[in-house]
């Protein structure tokens, strides 16, 4: 009997690595403490502009020249949103699956504009043979100048899980705000709060990417 379970687990231990990468079959996330959490908590961690959410920020590059910034991040960036493409597993940081609509949609040396169209899966959790996701949606622009590259994320939007299959598009500004997602007392309401964390975990991420790339 003991020889019949090892050799059944030697056959399918390749196919469980594979479900793993796929993310199909992993470790929940480690539970994140109180001080971690009041990252997502805290008021205006999901910044408006005019009613409109917007990630706005400037990432230093101190001593790098315009030229030699834009060419780091069009390398970055036609990796990075590189349509139908995989990178890491779920567990990963820096993980994303972009879907076909990913994109870079301008690249332009000379204005040192380059503007980016996400579209990729946010990943909530994952059961046996199960994912819990989203598709997130948005425009990335990206001002290069000596220097620095002016960061900001907008447009965002949500395809939500109805059940069954069924998705409705939700834009940030209905689902993750503090209006929306936070209750009177400051706590996250229980639905639209894994948008809310997996957003700002994809903007800090992006940022941190970014910065990396034009400072190496």
């Amino acid at each position: 009997m003991k020889k019949f379970i090892i050799t059944i687990f030697a056959v399918a231990f390749p196919f469980i690595l594979q479900a793993q990468s796929e993310g199909l079959i992993a470790r929940k996330n480690t539970k994140k403490t109180e001080q971690e959490m009041s990252i997502y908590t805290a008021s205006g961690a999901i910044p408006e502009v005019d009613g409109k959410v917007m990630f706005k920020d400037i990432i230093a590059a101190a001593g790098k020249t315009k030229d030699e910034i834009f060419t780091k991040l069009a390398q970055w960036a036609s990796f990075r949103y590189e349509a139908n493409s995989v990178n890491g597993v779920y567990t990963d940081a820096d993980f994303f699956k972009n879907i076909e609509y990913a994109q870079v949609k301008l690249a332009d040396k000379q204005k040192g504009e380059i503007q980016c169209q996400g579209a990729e899966e946010l990943i909530f959790s994952i059961k046996p043979l199960a994912k819990n996701f989203t598709q997130a949606f948005y425009l990335l622009n990206l001002e290069v100048k000596d220097g620095q590259v002016a960061f900001n994320l907008h447009t965002l939007s949500f395809n939500v899980d109805q059940g069954s299959g069924e998705f409705i598009r939700v834009t940030a500004e209905n689902w993750i705000t503090d209006k929306e997602a936070l209750t009177k007392k400051g706590k996250l309401r229980r639905i639209p709060s894994k948008f809310r964390i997996k957003t700002i975990d994809l903007v800090t991420e992006l940022k941190k990417e970014i910065s990396d790339a034009i400072n190496q």
